[in-house]
């Protein structure tokens, strides 16, 4: 008689503990699938417009707990730097922001993490670096030197960061000599000396 009841709670327990474990794992795996984990290939794209596969959030830095500075529609357009394992860097409203690459339609070979250092020791001092003088050559052809107005009150900037030194203010209606944009931020000419304004508060055409 308590040889049976001690075999009826030792199958409740061992039933328990299976259930439990059971529970346990399938929160992991759950969770697994949901979090943005590193990825173990990346994408050769050159930075170029991508398609939004889509609706996701634009994060301040590869990080699903950072910052959200806005979200990508659909359907939607945006300006793809390069991916990085999983996280694309992208040119956001003039600002530097992260998106899940698997968000994104990005053209071009996926490679694995093994061949990525022969891949770029082959690849980028024959092919990208000669790429980047012709883009840098043709920008400055396209882009001599002109004056553009501020569309509001705006810094001037010693390097192209909203932490960097402040060289100045620019106000509404202010004009100042436009050098090149550089991906959200223009070079100008302020006072005699280089500064950088974030390009969406400049009307250049």
């Amino acid at each position: 008689m308590m040889s049976n009841v001690m075999s009826g709670k030792t199958v409740k327990m061992v039933a328990a503990t299976g259930l439990a474990l059971t529970l346990a794992f399938t929160t992991v795996a759950a969770g697994a699938f949901t979090a943005d984990a590193a990825q173990t290939t990346y994408y050769t794209a050159k930075p170029q417009m991508v398609t939004v596969k889509s609706a996701v959030n634009v994060r301040a830095s590869e990080s699903t707990n950072s910052k959200v500075l806005g979200t990508l529609k659909k359907g939607e357009k945006i300006y793809f730097v390069k991916d990085n394992y999983g996280w694309s860097k992208v040119t956001y409203k003039g600002k530097t922001g992260y998106v899940g690459t698997r968000f994104l339609n990005i053209p071009g070979q996926q490679v694995g993490k093994a061949k990525a250092v022969p891949a770029k020791k082959a690849v980028v001092p024959k092919v990208a670096t000669p790429a980047k003088k012709k883009a840098v050559k043709t920008s400055e052809a396209k882009v001599t030197t002109k004056t553009v107005t501020a569309k509001s009150a705006v810094y001037v900037r010693a390097n192209e960061s909203k932490n960097a030194k402040i060289l100045g203010t620019l106000q509404k209606g202010e004009k100042v000599t436009f050098v090149k944009d550089d991906y959200g931020w223009s070079k100008v000419i302020y006072k005699g000396q280089t500064g950088y304004v974030s390009t969406q508060f400049l009307n250049v055409k």
